[in-house]
This record gives C-alpha cells, sequence and structure tokens, in this order.
C-alpha cells in the first residue's frame, strides 16, 4: 500500500526553470520542485475495450495540493477525457489510450487545469482513514490536546495545519512496497504496459500494450503534473556504467567466481487467530439444536398501539422502523413509524425527508402504558441510542436530544446538515455525530452518478462530544469508510495487514495506543463496543462458508467464540450493563452472500441468547420463527433480570435467570 505522503518524483525530461536549464546530463534526475504533482485515483474502470474517444475519465486528489491558481483539496475531482485509443484487433494483438486531464475542483468550482499523466501505480490502494485523535487538529478541532471528561477544554486552538504537511497514518500498518522513487513514463504494477508522457495532442500521455486491451482498474494511482512545467525533449540515451578500465588501458583482472547463493529461509509458521481460541473465562456457542427456548412472562402486541409492520419488501439490511429500548429497569420505550405522510424538503443536491415516530413508554413489570408522544424524525436510518445510564439520545428535526428516563430533554445540541451517524461509548461518555458534507455541485454530482453508475463519494463532518455536548473535536473522513467505533478511553479501528489479516486497535485519547488482537477474516470485520472493556467481532470464512462473531476484551483474551453458518446473515449484540449481553443470530432458509438483499419469507429463524461477561457462559436462549426486521428488535434491561424482544406485532417480555458458577 502506498502511504498517503508525497513521493518523490523525476524527469527524464526537463522543467521551464531557468535553473534546470543549465544543469548537465548528469544531474538532470532531481527531484521536481517547481511545481508539485498532483495525486489521484481513478474512481472508475477503464478499459479500451468499453471506451470510446471523448469519454470522461473521473479521478480524485488523495491530498491536499496548493498553487496560486488552484486549491485542490483531498477527494475533490479532476476531470480528463479520452483523446485517442486503439483496440485490440485481428491485425493487432496490442492496443493503446491517449488520456488528458483537463478540469479540476478547484475550491468548489470546476476550473481548467490542463495537466500530464506523468507515471501510473496500479497497485491497490485502501483509504483506511486516520483515528479521530490524529485527524482532529487539521480540521479545526476545539484542541489539539483536549481534556477530555466533563466541561470544556481549556487548551489553546491549534495552528492552522495543512493535512499534506503530516500525512504519517500512524493506523497503517501495512509495509509500503512501492518504490519511494517515481520516474516519468513509470509504470508500476502492470506488466507489459508502457506510458510515454506528454507525447499525444495537447499534452496529453499514451499508453501502450503490446499485447490484449488496457484495462486500469478503479483506484489505480495516477502521478499528474501541470502542462506548464513540462516539455517534452528525447530523453538521453541510457548506457550501462562499469567502473572496470576502458578496453585496452590495463590487463583485465583474472575471473572470479561468484559466491553461492545462500540457501532461501524457510517459510514462516502459519499465523494463529488468538480471538478463535478459548482458554480460561471464556465460552463457545453451543450448536446443539435440544436447547430449550424459553417462554415469556408477559406479552402484548403492539397493534394496539397501532403499529403494522411493513415488512413485504425487499430489503438490503434490517431497518428502524420500529424499536425497543430499556431507559431503567422502571421505564420500556417501544417506537414505531406510524407511516404518515412524509414531509420532504430540498437539502444541497438531495431531498431531506421528515417522519412521524410514536413513541411509546410502557412500564416493564405490567406492559400498561405509562406516555404517547409523537416525534419528527430525520431520514429513513437509526434515530435513537443509548445514553448514560438512564438517558437515551434521539435525533428530532435537527436536534439532537438527550433524553431522561421519563423522556423529558436534558440537553441538546443542532445538527448543521444531513446527519450520516451517531456513535456513542459504552457508557455514553463520548459521542461522535458525522454530518454529510458535499464535495459536488450538483451538475458533477449527476455526470459522476451516470458515467461510474455508483453513489459518489462525500465528505463526513465529524464533531465529537462529552455527555454534556461539550465539543471536543472536530474532524473529517470520507463516506466510504465506516462510522467511528467509540470505547470508553477512545477510538477502536481495524486495519489490513495482509491477504485474510487484520489488527484491531484503540486509539486512546491521549494519543496513545494498544493493540487488541490480530486476527484472520476472509472479509473486512464489523465491530461493535455494547460495552465497557471489551469488543463484539463479526468476520467471516471461505472454508468453510460461515459469518463467525465473537466478543473478546481490550487485551484480546476472547470471552465469547460462535461459529456461525452460511445460513446467518446477522449476528449483533446488545447491552446497558457491565455484567451481561445480549445477541441476535438471523438465519434464513439459505445460504446467502454477505450483504445480499432479501425478503421476510426468505427467513428462517432468529436466536437471541445472553451471555455472562464474566466467562461468556449462556444465560438464557430464545428461538422464534417470526423474525423482526428491525435492527434494535431486543433490549436487555439494565439489571440483566429481563430481556425484551419484538417478532412479528408482539412485545415480549422474559426473565433472565442469573446461573451460578
Amino acid at each position: 500500500m502506498i502511504r498517503r505522503a508525497l513521493l518523490h518524483f523525476f524527469l527524464p525530461f526537463s522543467l521551464i526553470t531557468p535553473s534546470l536549464a543549465q544543469r548537465t546530463t548528469k544531474n538532470r534526475d532531481l527531484p521536481i520542485t517547481s511545481q508539485a504533482p498532483i495525486q489521484v485515483e481513478l474512481l472508475a474502470a477503464l478499459d479500451v475495450g468499453k471506451l470510446s474517444p471523448g469519454a470522461s475519465v473521473f479521478a480524485k486528489a488523495r491530498v491536499d495540493w496548493n498553487q496560486p491558481n488552484c486549491h485542490l483539496r483531498a477527494g475533490s475531482m479532476v476531470v480528463g477525457h479520452v483523446v485517442d485509443l486503439e483496440k485490440r484487433s485481428k491485425l493487432n494483438k496490442g492496443s493503446s489510450l491517449t488520456v488528458a486531464f483537463d478540469h479540476a475542483d478547484c475550491d468548489g468550482h470546476i476550473s481548467p487545469l490542463p495537466l500530464t499523466l506523468f507515471a501510473l501505480i496500479a497497485v491497490p490502494h485502501v483509504d483506511e482513514g486516520i483515528p479521530l485523535a490524529d485527524t482532529g487538529a487539521r480540521f479545526g478541532a476545539a484542541s489539539s490536546n483536549p481534556h477530555f471528561g466533563m466541561g470544556r477544554s481549556t487548551a489553546p486552538a491549534p495552528p492552522p495545519v495543512n493535512s499534506k504537511d503530516d500525512m504519517s497514518v500512524r493506523g497503517n500498518s501495512v509495509e509500503d512496497k512501492t518504490p519511494k522513487v517515481i520516474q516519468a513514463g513509470q509504470v508500476i504494477g502492470l506488466k507489459k504496459v508502457t506510458l510515454s508522457v506528454g507525447t499525444g495532442p495537447d499534452g496529453a500521455s499514451v499508453l501502450s500494450s503490446l499485447k490484449d486491451n488496457i484495462r486500469l482498474e478503479g483506484a489505480t494511482q495516477l502521478i499528474l503534473m501541470p502542462q506548464s512545467s513540462i516539455v517534452v525533449r528525447p530523453g538521453p540515451t541510457l548506457e550501462a556504467k562499469s567502473d572496470s578500465p576502458a578496453l585496452g588501458s590495463e590487463s583485465p583482472s583474472p575471473a572470479v567466481a561468484p559466491a553461492p547463493a545462500p540457501p532461501p529461509p524457510p517459510p514462516p509458521p502459519p499465523e494463529i487467530d488468538e480471538t478463535s481460541i478459548c482458554t480460561t473465562s471464556c465460552s463457545t456457542v453451543p450448536t446443539e439444536t435440544s436447547t430449550v427456548s424459553a417462554n415469556a412472562s408477559l406479552s402484548i402486541s403492539a397493534a394496539l398501539f397501532g403499529f403494522s409492520p411493513h415488512d413485504s419488501r425487499e430489503f438490503s439490511a434490517f431497518d428502524y422502523e420500529s424499536t425497543v429500548t430499556y431507559l431503567d429497569s422502571q421505564n420500556l420505550l417501544f417506537t414505531y413509524d406510524p407511516h404518515k405522510l412524509r414531509q420532504r424538503f430540498p437539502a444541497g443536491i438531495r431531498t431531506e425527508s421528515m417522519r412521524t415516530i410514536r413513541a411509546v413508554l410502557l412500564d416493564p413489570a405490567t406492559l400498561k402504558v405509562k406516555k404517547i408522544v409523537d416525534w419528527q424524525v430525520q431520514g429513513e436510518g437509526q434515530f435513537i441510542w443509548h445514553g448514560a445510564s438512564g438517558q437515551i439520545l434521539v435525533h428530532l428535526g435537527h436536534h439532537l436530544r438527550l433524553l431522561d428516563s421519563d423522556l423529558n430533554v436534558v440537553r441538546e445540541t443542532s445538527i448543521p446538515g444531513q446527519l450520516v451517524f451517531v456513535s456513542t461509548s459504552p457508557s455514553g461518555e463520548f459521542v461522535a455525530v458525522g454530518t454529510l458534507h458535499e464535495r459536488h455541485t450538483a451538475t458533477m454530482h449527476a455526470e459522476l452518478a451516470h458515467d461510474t453508475h455508483i453513489e459518489p463519494e462525500e465528505d463526513i463532518d465529524i464533531r465529537l462530544f462529552d455527555q454534556n455536548f461539550e465539543l471536543l473535536l472536530t474532524s473529517r473522513q470520507t463516506s466510504a469508510l465506516p462510522p467511528p467505533v467509540l470505547s470508553d478511553t477512545g477510538e477502536v479501528r481495524v486495519n489490513s495487514t495482509g491477504r485474510n489479516r487484520w489488527r484491531i486497535r484503540e486509539f486512546r485519547w491521549d494519543r496513545t495506543e494498544h493493540t487488541i488482537a490480530n486476527l484472520t477474516s476472509a472479509c473486512r470485520p464489523d465491530l461493535a463496543t455494547p460495552l465497557t472493556g471489551s469488543v463484539f467481532l463479526v468476520g467471516c470464512s471461505d472454508s468453510p462458508l460461515q459469518n463467525w462473531y465473537r466478543l473478546i476484551r481490550l487485551d484480546g483474551h476472547p470471552i465469547l467464540t460462535g461459529k456461525g453458518s452460511s445460513d446467518e446473515i446477522e449476528q449483533s449484540s446488545s447491552s446497558t450493563n457491565q455484567n451481561d449481553v445480549a445477541v441476535r443470530v438471523v438465519r434464513a432458509h439459505s445460504s446467502r452472500a454477505r450483504g445480499q438483499t432479501f425478503k421476510k419469507q426468505d427467513l428462517k429463524e432468529q436466536e437471541i441468547s445472553v451471555y455472562r461477561v464474566s466467562d461468556g457462559k449462556r444465560l438464557f436462549f430464545s428461538l422464534n420463527p417470526d423474525v423482526s426486521l428491525a435492527e434494535q428488535s431486543f433490549a436487555l434491561s439494565p439489571d440483566g433480570a429481563q430481556l425484551a424482544i419484538l417478532s412479528g406485532i408482539n412485545i415480549s417480555l422474559y426473565t433472565v435467570a442469573k446461573a451460578t458458577q
């Protein structure tokens, strides 16, 4: 993986600078300093066999680029076009592609910017982002060393920092195998493809292949240079330099036999996934089917409140049409969408919708109604989260409100824009709020969507608050990255360390870090922190094909391991205390790929269990064929004595027995 840092670039032809014209051939290969190169990556694949002259080429800047005539922010568009091409044919086994870049998104405006393709790097690059504690000072944080806890930070505001000046991504542990020096015309990662820099019409560069049609995959990295900084000249003839004297000057030294090559090192031992090995204080999820399902102690039909689930459509993920949440041991909240007429408002290039959510506060001892209120909620996503003890966070209108156990507002903060996510730490002490920051104009957005056939990437502005809504820092990330996962002491992140290998680390607010675990997964693991001092992992394997889940401590030791199967389409967790955790597993009638769409009739059953955190022992088991399509369809009471489950239209309460050691 290439690090997000400016590389060193060398030219075998000259730049237009007076000093360079006076240099000797020996010193021609010097770093370019008169004009900074632009590092970009393709947004979509380019296949000569499917292109035609004039086709648009879209790329995005990987780092900030500043010149007097253009400020190009990381993520901004650089636009080019196909000047000419030659496809493979019966008469010509090779192909060529002539491409030029001529426009860029300078400070939010598409402006002419003639650029020449200078080099190409086809090494896969995955942008895994930067920890919040590292990015805060770059994007206008409240403090570069904020005081985390109660009250506002008193540290001085950080000086302005250009993100391209410090691209040391401490979360990136993969060795950078790309060259540290990039030369003009260099092609890395593609065999038998050459690049002729600036030799096409109007400064375009020409890619050529002696065999087959050229194909550049999406995320291929391109190095561009302003055309004004380059004059194409015939490069010098390269000759092998020898330290031996010229022929005839002296007698040659006697030949010396080369030393035998050392034997190759032995192959490294296979890496062990320690999170999959249960030792002391750990349990494996039972796989036997003879376990008796628990019976409900209380049950009520939510149809009495007017609830009617809309579950006949196709789903790509479980939704937030309804939720069940314990506020405390005396208050159980049930919410649902009565599907009243949506209000829609223009919001940038998108349309914002407001829907009505009905909140029903129940007494968990009797399931009698204590209060009913209607809320106006923005969007179709998640709108309710656990806060501190006895409190919940609710996204109401354009505000994030903290409510007490009687649904009264404790405090609130405004949401400036479209809410993308809210992430909370297990104790509710820290809250990360992400809002959409549109990168493109409406015209550019439509053009990108049409040409790339994917939703264009946007920026997400992140604000980190304490439990009093005091701002601790601000940051920014791309919409392609998942929301941050917060612990009570920092942020938990997963990074690739090789094929199917992942490293989970905690990046603490005091800017220290530690590795939690190294593990193996055929897909990128999903992380959650349902309770303090632990991480819930969901991963997969391809031999055999199955989805697995684990609960591990922050020191990497497993608490619970579940092997799963290929018909499990979801594994999720929930907890409101530090002693127990509830886990839901939803199974389909047949194997389904991760992310594959489904309908309710495709689902076989939902299994919900409660486990003791101290040793992973199962305390409760329920199996029901009536699967709820709501993500937040189960909740564990704060004392761990009761479990609420929504299945179909019924809300059922179960007693969780505390097992003896």
